[in-house]
């Protein structure tokens, strides 16, 4: 193991030792130096190799357990566990996931799954409860996008649009939602990062925004719902990832429950 020496009597104030060795750790297995089964180093060869305390190790260790990424066993090591285990909506592991790993196909399809089964509900739902401040910070965001696709700036872009997906989840009033754009936000970003590559692309995604707030501002839910399956669409396309004809079809079924009838 290729680990950096984080030695205890050279940390800055503030600085958690436990959290830096949990990063290196992080770093070695989203990266697949370490697989799901495979041992990791026992706690005496971390210390040494880290130049670290034992209580700096086993505080890292204790943080991925939690995370669900190892599992300790008393008498026989620690190992990784399986991507099932993960706690992949928890950001510092999908930040650890944007920062260290090439995400599997199966994993950037599973995000934009979670994301069609929410988002177009959530759009609704802020299209019939969003507040006038709630429509500003929608609008100021998309704006920001705007500028950063004139300016061709495709970091600010991801930004803004992390941000704008983030005010709808806000616009619902409803806390789990809100709370949950929070939690997906570093999911979003990894999407974005890996969706985003065209001028082109990044324009044709303005405009489906351009949609999803005007039916949000205009109040009305089920065209709000069908924007944001437009959107998911264009990141579908753009990652490759085809929606099954089953999965087409519980859409129209949810948009029928959960959205009132405008006409």
């Amino acid at each position: 193991m290729k680990a950096p020496v984080l030695t205890d009597r050279n940390s800055s104030a503030g600085q958690n030792l436990g959290n830096k060795v949990a990063e290196a750790l992080a770093k070695e297995i989203f990266s697949g130096t370490y697989q799901p089964g495979d041992m990791l180093p026992r706690e005496t060869e971390l210390v040494t190799v880290m130049s670290v305390s034992r209580a700096s190790v086993g505080s890292g260790l204790l943080m991925l357990t939690a995370l669900g990424i190892i599992k300790r066993q008393a008498g026989v090591g620690t190992v990784v566990e399986e991507h099932e285990q993960w706690n992949l909506l928890d950001p510092l592991v999908t930040r650890w996931m944007v920062d260290y790993a090439d995400p599997s196909s199966r994993f950037l399809r599973e995000i934009v799954e979670y994301r069609y089964a929410i988002e177009p509900i959530v759009s609704a739902l802020a299209a019939t409860h969003a507040s006038a401040s709630d429509l500003a910070e929608i609008e100021t965001a998309y704006n920001a996008m705007k500028k950063s696709v004139e300016s061709d700036n495709r970091h600010d872009f991801s930004q803004a649009d992390i941000e704008f997906h983030a005010a709808i989840y806000r616009a619902t009033h409803n806390l789990i939602w809100a709370q949950s754009a929070n939690i997906l936000q570093p999911s979003i970003h990894l999407v974005i990062l890996k969706s985003n590559s065209t001028a082109e692309e990044l324009d044709d995604s303005l405009q489906r925004h351009y949609q999803i707030m005007e039916c949000i501002r205009l109040r009305k839910p089920r065209d709000a719902f069908d924007a944001a399956v437009h959107v998911l669409d264009r990141t579908a396309h753009d990652l490759n990832i085809k929606n099954s004809p089953d999965e087409n079809e519980l859409l129209k079924l949810v948009k029928a429950k959960t959205c009132p009838d405008e006409s």
